[in-house]
């Protein structure tokens, strides 16, 4: 399912790695995860604690998230949708329920962006 793969804006990464042949590269050079983080996160770092879960426990996808604030208005959240845990993103509220995706209390995770995936299961879903 690549809609679980990808917020909106950010879908072409993917595909983007695999067709500069980084991903192909690092493969062959026998990395297993990859971190990255959007530009403007300043406060992004590699927790080891995060990669030894992720490959201990042979994650495909690790999404970190956070306490939202009353700061964290735009950043996206998680929601179960249709039995799924998805990523809501501002841009896909309706007005009239943008208040409610500012709220604390119905909406209390933040997305911080800061994604470790595992190679080989983005060769997977590249391949698809």
């Amino acid at each position: 399912d690549m809609e679980a793969w990808y917020p909106p804006g950010h879908g072409d990464f993917y595909q983007s790695f695999a067709n500069s042949g980084l991903l192909n590269e690092f493969i062959d050079q026998g990395k297993k995860v990859c971190f990255i983080s959007n530009i403007d996160n300043l406060g992004a770092t590699v927790d080891l604690n995060i990669l030894n879960n992720c490959l201990a426990n042979k994650y495909d996808f690790i999404m970190e998230v956070t306490e939202k604030t009353r700061a964290d208005v735009k950043g996206g959240t998680l929601i179960n949708y249709e039995g799924k845990l998805r990523l809501l993103e501002v841009a896909q509220v309706p007005k009239e329920h943008e208040e409610d995706f500012k709220s604390v209390k119905k909406f209390n995770v933040f997305n911080t962006n800061n994604l470790w995936m595992r190679l080989d299961a983005v060769q997977g879903n590249v391949d698809e």
